[in-house]
């Protein structure tokens, strides 16, 4: 039996004690022998695999990065969609999954890798679309040519990523001695034709995607590989866009990592404390497991380090129990038992813990070498900006790294970006940064590990990571702390890319910081995602058992930190998604002159509760040829609230500035109308961006268009989603939405209800001069308000179960007569009084098909 098979049998005897331990804890005296008897071992002449055998195996599998493709039964789930009998059919240990619904250290390989085929597939599809037959190709400039894009399923702006994915122009000949595959997703792996001699008239050339509009790509080959000119006019080809799928490969090879590292899949599935109890009862006796690995012995758990007292250099962390709290068991060290977490909601100092954490480090323990890093560039940008101010201005620091011989004092800490970075631009980039940066000279330098290993704290991205562990950073054993910012919004593979490969011995200690409770990450596969691909490892150990709250709220605090005390927004901003999202277990402690800036704001009816919810029942349309929503009306009124705010300020002379206003739209044909507007009307500056731009930062002002109206509610139904919408503004939140339609949705019809009660809950109706008058030129419906302000329907109650009983009636157009003729044709009394405003009917007759269908059953 060789080790790889040891590994399978204690998956297996394991996935045994996890399925039984609760029956075995009801039955006293009851003795469950791990592993096979002794006898049995001399039997089968066990060898335990060599170390170092095992050492050089893990360095090339780092070394290594494949194209995974898919398996044989995965390509047939995809014909049917992925249904579970094709996914179990042969699988046993997913079929348990989809029985337990259980992640544990024996299967998380085997299910984890189904998920990721799934979502890699249904993104592959995406790409098999965008496939097209005898194309010309369009000369641009040197080394840059055109595609002309036939109409298709998919919108390429939608999928394609520029500096990321790959054109390759298959020429006839090569088509016609390998034709693309039956099953096209295929065809988007490399081809043994692209490696071919460059006059070899078969050779399929790749060029990387610099450009791509609805109708056409503009590729760019690089200098060694650019086929002769006459070669790509003179011919037509068959042109296949396909995505690198470079992020997807790292986290591939992370699962097969962990898979060979059952040390690791201990640590990420720490034992809860049934099994504790088990190994002090004597039901589980190790005495006889000649092939278990040490950590399974039965030992005492190790005592986390003592705290230490710490010379902060945030001296306002000593005011905040839970931050310096964090601060000293990060330095002491977390317990080996499992990473440590610190969740951090909204405002509550998350990176302000962080950094001052990483800086500690770097003070207490001169050789500690720490990698940051997160899914976003963004967030690795806000980390490494904050730690290259204290470098850069602390003396005290100074001092201490001047002392140190390694690394260099002015080698304390690299942001690598990456190459496709610095093709978007480094404009955004703040000096500082970029001076701490591989792109300090504004050219992009490739850093090898050779480099990396010179520096005390290196922030790069996850994928970043993934390709320095290609680079053979696994072998040098150099980090001996691990922080992955925003792990909530990572999946568990994407996790794993930052830590498998780098953590090597128990002594490098993983940090992950974050709040589930935002925005997750993004699935392009819904069935991925409702199997369990959207759930984080952050947000999976923080269910465990090991980190879970007592009845009492209490926890392990060598494990884990929660942060509590919001330093960002007004107390009454925070009490919103404080209730709907946190238990209440927020405190709200801005600084007074910080948050009520709108106190004295003209238009806004309560001082004392700076949330607006703005009713305005526009029509939602959609884009030709995308799925993106548009409001016109909502992004009228929304620039209208814009141009008082800069032409009135917040009163008592408070001026306003394009740059405090943020503009939440989370559509992108939303944004990009409300840029036009704002732009024609003088005010290019103020931000707009998606609830994802949004995510992790602030202003303080926050307008946001919901869009849906007369529609369903689209991804808004998702409370992470609303969660990061609410809980961006400092001083200020107006919401821009139809009552009618987002009152069916839970937390929507509690922000609604709450404004009713303060007073902020406003509308158009006429002769009420102390409403906000909107600019002449807002064609907006004239009708008041629903007429049910207490609405207790269930939130999936359809939004046309309940109209109002007195709506007025206007003919304008063909559209509206139609409408008003199938309404005529209901059962209506005498008596009654049917008035229709014309926009109602208007987004009538933009609603879905069942939705018209409803309303003539009315």
């Amino acid at each position: 039996m060789h080790g790889s098979e040891n590994l399978e049998l204690l998956d297996r005897q394991l996935s045994y004690i996890a399925k039984n331990a609760e029956n075995w804890l009801k039955k006293k005296g009851t003795t469950f022998i791990l592993g096979p008897k002794t006898q049995d071992i001399d039997d089968q002449k066990v060898k335990i695999c060599d170390p170092l055998e095992k050492e050089k195996k893990l360095l090339a599998l780092m070394r290594n990065l494949p194209h995974y493709p898919p398996s044989s039964e995965m390509l047939e789930a995809l014909i049917t969609e992925f249904t579970d009998a094709d996914l179990c059919d042969t699988n046993a240990v997913f079929a348990e999954y989809l029985l337990t619904k259980r992640l544990e250290f024996y299967n998380v390989c085997a299910v984890m890798q189904s998920l990721l085929t799934i979502e890699d597939l249904s993104t592959m599809q995406l790409y098999a679309q965008l496939i097209q037959q005898d194309v010309a190709v369009q000369r641009v400039s040197k080394l840059r040519y055109r595609i002309a894009l036939s109409t298709t399923g998919v919108n390429a702006e939608d999928v394609v990523a520029i500096n990321l994915d790959d054109v390759v122009l298959v020429p006839k000949s090569s088509l016609a001695a390998s034709p693309l595959p039956k099953q096209l997703v295929l065809a988007l792996l490399p081809h043994p034709h692209e490696a071919l001699e460059m006059k070899d008239p078969m050779r399929r050339h790749v060029a990387s995607v610099e450009q791509v509009s609805r109708t056409s790509v503009h590729i760019r080959f690089g200098r060694g590989n650019c086929p002769k000119e006459e070669e790509l006019l003179g011919q037509r080809f068959c042109v296949i866009i396909r995505s690198r799928r470079t992020p997807m490969r790292y986290m591939y090879r992370a699962l097969k990592l962990l898979q060979e590292s059952p040390l690791l899949r201990r640590y990420l599935f720490p034992f809860p404390g049934w099994l504790t109890q088990m190994l002090d009862k004597n039901m589980i006796h190790m005495r006889d497991c000649a092939i278990l690995p040490s950590w399974m012995e039965a030992k005492p758990p190790t005592q986390p380090a003592p705290l230490a007292s710490l010379s902060l250099l945030n001296t306002t962390i000593y005011s905040n129990s839970e931050q310096l709290q964090a601060v000293q068991r990060i330095v002491a060290g977390p317990s080996p038992q499992g990473p440590y977490i610190l969740f951090g909601p909204p405002g509550t100092g998350k990176t302000t813990t962080i950094v001052e954490a990483i800086l500690q480090l770097r003070l207490q323990q001169p050789r500690s070498r720490i990698l940051v890093t997160a899914g976003s560039n963004s967030a690795c940008d806000t980390i490494a900006l904050k730690l290259c101010e204290y470098i850069h201005s602390n003396a005290r620091l100074r001092d201490h790294f001047e002392r140190q011989e390694q690394p260099e004092a002015n080698h304390q800490l690299i942001r690598v970006f990456s190459r496709s970075i610095h093709h978007k631009g480094l404009k955004s980039v703040p000096a500082l940064l970029l001076k701490n940066s591989n792109c300090s000279k504004n050219v992009y330098e490739h850093l090898g590990v050779s480099h990396i290993l010179e520096y005390g704290i290196t922030v790069a991205t996850l994928c970043t990571v993934g390709r320095l562990v290609t680079d053979n950073l696994g072998k040098h054993n150099f980090f001996s702390h691990i922080f992955i910012d925003e792990a909530g919004a990572a999946t568990e593979p994407e996790a794993l890319i930052g830590i498998m490969g780098v953590k090597k011995t128990a002594d490098c200690h993983v940090i992950l910081s974050g709040d589930h409770k935002q925005l997750g990450a993004v699935i392009k596969s819904n069935r991925a995602a409702s199997l369990g691909l959207s759930h984080s490892l952050m947000e999976r150990l923080l269910r465990s058992d090991i980190y879970k709250l007592d009845e009492n709220g209490n926890y392990d605090r060598s494990l884990q930190t929660r942060l509590r005390r919001n330093y960002r927004s007004h107390p009454e901003i925070v009490r919103l998604f404080n209730e709907l999202y946190y238990n209440g277990e927020l405190i709200p402690q801005a600084p007074a002159a910080d948050v009520n800036l709108a106190a004295n704001w003209s238009l806004l009816p309560n001082p004392l509760f700076p949330i607006i919810f703005q009713a305005t029942h526009g029509v939602t349309k959609r884009e030709q040829h995308s799925t993106s929503s548009y409001n016109q009306l909502e992004a009228q009124v929304l620039c209208w609230y814009v141009k008082r705010l800069m032409s009135d300020g917040l009163g008592r002379g408070k001026i306003v500035k394009q740059e405090d206003i943020g503009i939440v739209a989370p559509y992108t044909a939303q944004g990009k109308l409300i840029t036009q507007l704002l732009q024609s009307q003088g005010h290019p500056n103020v931000e707009v961006g998606s609830v994802e731009t949004y995510q992790g930062r602030e202003k303080p002002i926050i307008i946001a268009s919901l869009v849906r109206s007369f529609a369903n509610m689209g991804f808004m139904r998702n409370p992470r989603r609303v969660n990061v919408l609410l809980s961006r503004a400092k001083a200020l939140l107006i919401l821009v939405g139809n009552p009618v339609t987002l009152r069916y949705h839970r937390d929507f019809k509690a922000i609604i209800k709450e404004c009713k009660n303060q007073g902020t809950y406003l509308f158009k109706k006429k002769g009420l001069q102390q409403r906000p008058q909107f600019l002449p030129d807002i064609d907006e419906d004239t009708s008041d308000e629903e007429s049910s302000s207490e609405c207790e329907d269930e939130e999936l109650t359809p939004w046309y179960a309940r109209m109002p009983k007195d709506i007025s009636l206007t003919m304008e157009n063909k559209e509206t007569e139609a409408l008003s003729q199938k309404l005529s044709q209901l059962s209506i009394q005498k008596s009654d009084r049917i008035v229709v405003h014309s926009n109602f009917l208007k987004a009538c007759a933009a609603a879905p098909k069942i939705t018209k269908l409803k309303l003539q059953e009315m």
